[in-house]
C-alpha cells in the first residue's frame, strides 16, 4: 500500500477530514444515490406501465417535497440558532437555487449530469442574477453547516421516499431496501480495492466495520460511536443519527438503511443484525452485531 493511500486511510479511520471536503463528499454522495434510484427503480416503475423516462421525474418531485421540508426545518430555531433565508412562498426559486448550490451540481461534468434532481424546482441556476443570488443564500451558512445539512438529507429523502413511493410502486419498501444492499456491496468493494485491502483479511469484522464507518462519517450516522471485534465477530454502537427527530422518521427506516451496512458486511462473509435502534428500544444509542454467515449443512445420502 503506498504512503498516500495509507494516509487517507488513516484520515478516515480518525475521521480527520476538513468540514469543507465533507461537505463535498456529502454533496457528491447524495448525487449518486439519486443516479442509483433513477438506475435501479426504472425497471421497476416500467414493470407497472410507467414509461422509463419517468423515473428521474418522479424522483425529482419527491426532491422538490424533501428540499421544501429542509428549508422550512433551516428556518427554524436550532440549537438558538435560525438560517436567514427567505419564506419560499414567498420566493419559491431560493429553495433550487440554495439546494442546487449545496449538492454542487456545476462542480464537475459529472455533477452536471445530476441536474435533473432539481428539475421539478425549475432547474439549477439559470442566470448571472439567479447565480449571484444562490452564492448570497448559499453564504448564510458556514462549511459545517453545509455538511450538516446536506448529510441530513439522506433520511429525510427516505422518508419521502416511504410516504410517496407507495403510490407508484408496489412493495415500494422491499425495493428500496434491495437497493441499498446492493449499493452497500458495490460501496466495500471499491473501498477494498482503492485501499488495497486483502480478501483474507485476519480480521474481517473490524475491517467491514472501518469501511463501513467511512459512510457513516461522511453523512454524520453514530457520530459518537465504539465497539470491538474478536476476529471472527463484532460489534458497533454509537449515537443517534442526524434525522431521527425528523417528521415521519421510524424504526422501518432504519432498516432499510441497515440494509447498505448489511451489504458491506456480506463482501466478508458476515452476516448483519440491527440489534438496537432508538426507534424500537429507546434509550439514545443504536447499535449493530455482526458475525460469521452459516452455511447450511448439507445432509449427505444415506448408503444403500
Amino acid at each position: 500500500m503506498g504512503l498516500l493511500t495509507r494516509a487517507t486511510r488513516e484520515v478516515y479511520r480518525r475521521e480527520l477530514l476538513p468540514e469543507r471536503t465533507l461537505w463535498w463528499f456529502a454533496a457528491e454522495g447524495m448525487r449518486d444515490w439519486f443516479r442509483v434510484l433513477a438506475k435501479r427503480l426504472t425497471p421497476h416503475l416500467a414493470s407497472t406501465g410507467t414509461p422509463p423516462s419517468d423515473a428521474r421525474v418522479l424522483l425529482s418531485t419527491l426532491a422538490a417535497r424533501t428540499f421544501e421540508r429542509r428549508w422550512d426545518a433551516l428556518r427554524d430555531v436550532h440549537d438558538g440558532v435560525r438560517v436567514a433565508l427567505p419564506d419560499r412562498l414567498v420566493e419559491p426559486r431560493a429553495v433550487a437555487l440554495l439546494m442546487s448550490r449545496l449538492y454542487r451540481v456545476d462542480a464537475t461534468p459529472n455533477a452536471r449530469k445530476q441536474r435533473w434532481i432539481f428539475d421539478a424546482l425549475g432547474g439549477p441556476p439559470a442566470t448571472t442574477r439567479e447565480r449571484v443570488r444562490a452564492r448570497l443564500l448559499l453564504s448564510s451558512l458556514s462549511p459545517r453547516r453545509r455538511w450538516e445539512e446536506v448529510a441530513t438529507h439522506l433520511g429525510e429523502l427516505l422518508v419521502v421516499l416511504t410516504e410517496d413511493l407507495p403510490a407508484h410502486l408496489p412493495h415500494a419498501r422491499k425495493i428500496l431496501g434491495d437497493i441499498c444492499f446492493d449499493a452497500g456491496a458495490r460501496y466495500a468493494e471499491r473501498v477494498k480495492k482503492a485501499f488495497e485491502i486483502s480478501d483474507t483479511t485476519p480480521d474481517p469484522p473490524k475491517v467491514a466495520m472501518e469501511i463501513l464507518r467511512m459512510s457513516e462519517y461522511v453523512f454524520r450516522v453514530n457520530p459518537e460511536h465504539w465497539g470491538a471485534s474478536d476476529g471472527t465477530a463484532g460489534w458497533l454502537e454509537g449515537t443517534a443519527c442526524p434525522w431521527y427527530t425528523r417528521p415521519g422518521w421510524n424504526g422501518g427506516h432504519c432498516g432499510i438503511f441497515g440494509q447498505f451496512q448489511s451489504g458491506i458486511a456480506s463482501v466478508f462473509g458476515l452476516r448483519y443484525h440491527l440489534s438496537k435502534t432508538i426507534p424500537k428500544h429507546g434509550g439514545h444509542t443504536c447499535r449493530i452485531d455482526v458475525k460469521p454467515i452459516q452455511k447450511p449443512i448439507q445432509l449427505g445420502r444415506k448408503a444403500s
